[in-house]
This record gives structure tokens, sequence and C-alpha cells, in this order.
């Protein structure tokens, strides 16, 4: 290389660039025009090493190894820039052999390597150890010609990684595009799957319309709580002859069956736990589930219509409604349900009458807001939880007042002595959550609610003003109140009731339906999976859809799931259905299934577990409640003739019930201390607290945490 500095040489001295100009060659860069001056000439003439580097596609590091080496001309121009000869950079470009001699010092990464030799990166490293290659970064001079399938020159070799490259990205094209058309292919006949089975389901699903509905008469009682609904129809139902009072609630089965009875008239009960024939009876009080549509008699009364749109029960109304075969059918529902009921009975082609009727006993919402301490008496107190309908009984109590309480989970038998002490004013408050809602006779001058928000089983929401309505209507019984007044502890609550109390309430959009035994045997798959199916084709036929949804399953499929493939084909399709309809919850689930499990083994349940003797406080209180809710599931199974011979003891259950109930009714009486405990001190939490400790044992524990 020519040697010449900028120390050496003046860049405004002519003749410097002259010299520049002799080392720069005759030749002028491809569509670049020759200097007029030798300067402009010296740069037209020469490459700087970062344009050689774009020209020749190679790295900097290579182009200056070159020029170190002598294998490539370089000089310094007057400015003390690094130039080359065009012609030496052109002869690079467009011969492979002149490129070569550059080439050899460029850096080759090895997965490039690995890539053209269609080996793993790991395997080149050895290879590059035995020829005692730069195993991490080696250059091309030091592989070309000594691996393997290596091309001759630098410029073959990218060509032949850029061909594997576009082979792969072919490959890898082509493949995804494979997929894609098996995934197509699987949606589709998947949905081919799905459409054909929900054809076949449509077409199995019961045609209402087609049965003769000329010989019915179904009339809808509709109007307010207290307005008499309930009395007419059964009255009806007395009238008749023989037939079905259905509810929702095996407490309000047994107050008609009850009731029937002590005037004389013959009447059964038949719920989910329990069949009490009465010789000579021809009229039966059930829980909805247990109507026998084929045996119907001369009339059915249908209660709380307002629940065909329940996601978990409502199939069970819809069922009744539609396939009663009584000449006389009435339904008795609030006004929010005459629409869909209508709806319904026109798309099944069945002559409906509506019967309005007014409130008996006038009601207003109160004027000023009600304070705990002061609650009249003769007033259902509304809660919407156990834990708060617990804590407010305690705390009453604590006041000096006499209270009864009324909520879903507790024994039917206790809530009738409980709403019969309040009723018979042995107690002068009935606290109550939304079940007091369902026709429960209980006769109150007021109704205040103590929240105006409930927990639905996904959100934390505020009551409808269906609901508010439903409620608050129970204050003000005919023939025993004057009137009814409902209000609300504190100024908000009240000013919310008030609001919804004179809403108008939203209309009823769906009735529900379940999947019979049949559906299920269409659809492939375990139980769990079956019942899911089922539930997203949505196959109801298209005249019925703006009527009907199917039924939430939630439940019956967590059951469902705890069953092997194995396990239900032992058990048989129908069976299966059956035992998952058990009225099994969460506390209760565990025991449901060491009951299906005796069942498969083919002995007989246990038993349900023994509560305490003594209840003395919340926790006792709950885990009787628990043992109740497995003997329900005892009893229940003891109902079915598929699972009754395996509940031998289903007598000495039933008596063993009663007996915890009374106990459940004895410890309310007794006034024992329900409020909750903190898990780790035992001292009383406060009312409405959402923690499982207190707020002195979080403290502690918090402290030794930062300890820690």
């Amino acid at each position: 290389m020519q040697e010449q500095t900028q120390s050496t040489l003046n860049p405004k001295d002519d003749a410097n660039w002259q010299l520049a100009l002799e080392a720069a060659g005759e030749m002028v860069r491809p569509g670049i025009p020759d200097g007029k001056t030798r300067r402009d000439s010296v740069l037209a003439r020469s490459y700087t090493i970062n344009m050689a580097r774009k020209r020749l596609e190679v790295s900097k590091g290579s182009l200056e190894k070159a020029i170190e080496s002598g294998d490539l001309p370089a000089f310094v121009d007057p400015e003390g820039i690094i130039r080359m000869p065009a012609h030496s950079i052109e002869a690079a470009a467009n011969s492979a052999e002149a490129f070569e001699i550059i080439a050899i010092h460029e850096r080759v990464e090895p997965r490039v390597i690995a890539e053209v030799l269609d080996i793993s990166t790991s395997a080149l490293r050895r290879r590059l150890e035995k020829i005692e290659a730069n195993r991490n970064n080696p250059r091309w001079g030091e592989i070309c010609g000594k691996l393997e399938l290596l091309p001759l020159t630098l410029r073959e070799f990218y060509e032949a990684y850029q061909q594997k490259q576009h082979e792969k990205r072919s490959a890898k094209k082509n493949k995804q595009e494979d997929r894609r058309r098996k995934e197509k292919e699987r949606k589709d006949q998947e949905r081919e799957r799905r459409d054909e089975l929900r054809q076949r389901l449509m077409e199995s699903f019961p045609d209402w319309q087609e049965e003769d509905r000329s010989y019915q008469t179904m009339l809808l009682h509709t109007g307010p709580p207290n307005s008499g609904k309930t009395h007419d129809a059964l009255q009806r139902l007395v009238d008749s002859g023989s037939g079905w009072y259905l509810a929702p609630l095996r407490l309000l089965a047994f107050e008609v069956f009850d009731r029937l009875n002590q005037r004389g008239i013959y009447c059964n009960l038949l719920t989910g736990e329990e069949y009490i024939p009465i010789p000579g009876a021809t009229i039966t009080a059930a829980t909805i589930e247990m109507f026998d549509a084929k045996r119907s008699g001369e009339c059915v009364v249908i209660d709380e219509a307002q629940m065909l749109s329940d996601p978990d029960r409502g199939w069970a109304w819809t069922r009744a409604m539609m396939e009663a075969r009584a000449p006389e059918i009435h339904v008795i529902a609030p006004p929010t349900a005459q629409q869909l009921i209508q709806q319904m009975c026109h798309a099944a082609d069945i002559p409906l009458g509506v019967v309005q009727h007014e409130r008996l006993a006038p009601i207003k919402v109160a004027d000023r807001p009600w304070h705990l301490e002061k609650l009249p008496p003769r007033t259902i107190l509304v809660a919407f939880s156990r834990r708060t309908v617990l804590e407010l009984k305690t705390k009453l109590e604590r006041m000096k007042r006499t209270v009864s309480v009324v909520y879903g989970t507790l024994p039917p038998e206790v809530r009738r002595k409980q709403a019969d002490r309040f009723a018979n004013s042995e107690t002068d408050i009935c606290i109550a959550t939304d079940a007091v809602g369902m026709g429960l006779n209980l006769p109150a001058d007021y109704v205040c609610f103590y929240e105006v928000e409930k927990f639905d089983g996904r959100t934390n929401r505020l009551l409808s003003p269906g609901e508010v309505q439903q409620i608050g209507g129970r204050a003000g019984r005919y023939g025993i109140s004057s009137a009814g007044e409902v209000g609300a502890i504190g100024r908000h609550n009240l000013e919310v009731v008030r609001r919804l109390f004179y809403a108008e309430a939203d209309e009823l959009n769906y009735a529900r339906v379940a999947p019979s035994v049949e559906d299920l045997e269409m659809i492939p798959g375990s139980l769990a999976e079956r019942l899911r199916e089922w539930a997203s084709l949505y196959s109801i036929p298209p005249a019925l859809r703006s009527s009907l949804t199917t039924a939430d399953l939630t439940e019956r499929i967590e059951l469902a799931s705890m069953l092997s493939d194995a396990q239900v084909e032992q058990l048989g399709l129908e069976r299966a259905v059956k035992l998952i309809n058990a009225p099994a919850r969460n506390s209760s689930r565990s025991y449901w299934y060491e009951c299906a499990l005796a069942i498969l083994g083919n002995v007989p349940m246990s038993t349900p577990p023994e509560p305490p003797l003594n209840v003395n406080n919340g926790a006792d209180l709950d885990y009787i409640e628990t043992c109740i809710a497995c003997a329900d599931i005892y009893l229940w199974l003891s109902q079915r003739q598929d699972f009754a011979p395996f509940a031998p003891e289903a007598l000495y259950i039933r008596e063993s019930r009663m007996d915890w109930s009374v106990r459940i009714d004895e410890a309310l009486l007794r006034q024992i201390n329900t409020a909750r405990p903190c898990r780790e001190c035992g001292r009383e939490l406060p009312s409405g607290y959402r923690y499982a400790i207190c707020e002195s044992c979080y403290s502690k524990r918090f402290m030794k945490a930062e300890a820690w």
C-alpha cells in the first residue's frame, strides 16, 4: 500500500491529488461521471471502504484484512481517507476468482454453514475443531474446500444457503397451508357433524303442537302478590276432584298438602325426598320436578310460573305447562310472565285465557327509613345471604326482640315451624331471604329491606323491580292486615326500594328446556361432554326460539365430571342422568360421590355424617345443615326405583333427619350466638365483616411477616 498521510500532503496542493489520481487508475466507477478536478476524478475512480462493502456485500473487517495482507490495493487520499481503485473493486465484483481473494477473510456464522450442510450446529463445531478452524466464528478461507459438500466460492455458498432458506420457507409455508387445509377440513366436518346432530335433536324435540289440545283449557292467573291467585286456582283443583298442585318448594307443597287435608280433602304429598300417600286421595301436592304428565288428572295448578325463566330449574315449569294432559290447567304468575306464557301457548297451539287479579289489601312504600332498633312487630326483615340472616338474628335478639328465620338451606320443616311462630305472633320479626317471595304464607304488616343488592351466583347486583315487587308484596295479607307497608333500613336503601317498587318490571324473555336421555344418546363423548355439547348446540326449533332457551347445566356437569366413562357405561346412561339430578351442592358433593361409588359397587350407601348432639354456635349450625343436605341426597336416591335397593336405611335416615331438624329449630329458639367467630382467636366478627379473621389477628400476622 502506498503510504501517504495528511501530515505529509497538503490537501490544497493539486500535485498531491495528482499522485492520488495515479494510484486510483483509469477506471471510473460505473454510473459515475469523471470529475473536472483532480480531486473529483480521484473520488470518481475509487471506492471508500463503506462504498466497497456495499458493492461487494462483504464486511468492513474483510476489506481491512484484505488491504492489510496486500490482497487488495489501496491508498490514502490527501484528506486522509483510505480508498481502493475502482478497477480492483469492479474486478472483484465481476470475477469469482478475484472476489475469492477478498472473501477468504469473510467470517461465516456457524448456523449458516450448518444449514447448508444439513447438520446440527454442535456437529458442525466438532468438524471445525478437526480442521483446526475457529469453531465459533470461522473465516471463509479456513473452511473453503475443506468441509464436505461446501461450494467452491463464497457466493456459491450463500446461493446454496439462500436456496436452503427458500426451500425451508416453502416447506414451512406448505406445512402451514396443509395444516390450515386440514384444520378447515376438520372444522367443516365438525360443523357438518354438529349441524346434522342439531337437526336430529330438533326433529326429536317434543312437538307440542301436534297434540290435540281442543279438550284443554289453560287459564293464566296473573296479578300482584296477595291478590288471591293461588286461592282461586286451588279452589278449581278441589272442585275438579283430581289433579296436581305443583310448587317450587317442598315447603309450599307441604303447606297445600296440610291445608287441603285439614279441610277434609284428601291430598298426597310428593317431593324429591318423600312420598306421603293419603288413602283415597286423588289430588297430589308436589314439587314440580316430580310431576307425572301422563297422570295429570282433571286439573293441574302450576304455581310461581315466573320460575319458567330460572336458569337451573325453569325446564320443569316448561315441561309441566307444555305436557300436562289435564282438561283444566291453571298457571299462577306475576304480570311479568304473561307475555312469555302467551308466546309459548301460541307456538304450541294451546288455548289460553287470562284472569286478572287485583290486590286485596292496599300497600304503600314508607315515608321514612326504618331503624333496626325500632322495627315494628309483624315485620319481615329481608336480607340476601344466610350469613347476614343469622348475624341479624343474633343482633336483634340482643335487643330483646323475638325472631324467626327463613333461608334457603334451612330444612323445610324448620322453615315451616319458624314461619308458623311468626304467623301465630310468637315472634315479632321474621328475618328471611328472598325465599319469602315464593308464596310462603307469612302474614305480615311490614316488609323491610335490610339490603338492596344480592349475589345471583355470578355477580353482586341491584335487585330488579320484579324482585322488590314480589318480595315487598308480602306486606299486608288480606283478612289479616288492613294494609301493608314496604320500607328499608337507611335512607339510600329506601329511595332504591321506592323507585323499584313503582317501576315497570322487566318482562320475562325465555323459558328453559333441558335435555332428555334420548337427546344425550345421540351425542358422542363423556356424560359431561354430552351435556356441554347439548347446551352449545341450541337445538330448539326455530318456531320456539323466541320463547325458549337452554337450561344452565353447570351443577349437573360438575357431578357428571366426577364419573368416569366406564362408570357411566356401567350405570347406563338413563341411570347416570338420574344420578346427576340428585340435589347435591358444594358442601354435599363429596357425599354424593360416595353414594355413586356404593351404587356402582352394588353395596348399600353409607349413611350421612352424624351432626353434633347439641347445636351451640354458628359452626355447629353449619355442620348440621350439611348433614341434612347429605340426608336429602340419601332420601332422594331412596325414592328412585333404580337406587332404592341401595338405601336400606331410608326410614332411619328420615327419622334422623327430622330429629336433626328439631335440633336446629330448638337451637334457633334458644337464641344461640350465630355470629361468625374469628378463625384464629374466636372473637365475634362484626356484622357484614368480609374476612375470616379479625383486624387484630390480621395485624399480628402482618407484623410477624414483617419481622421475618
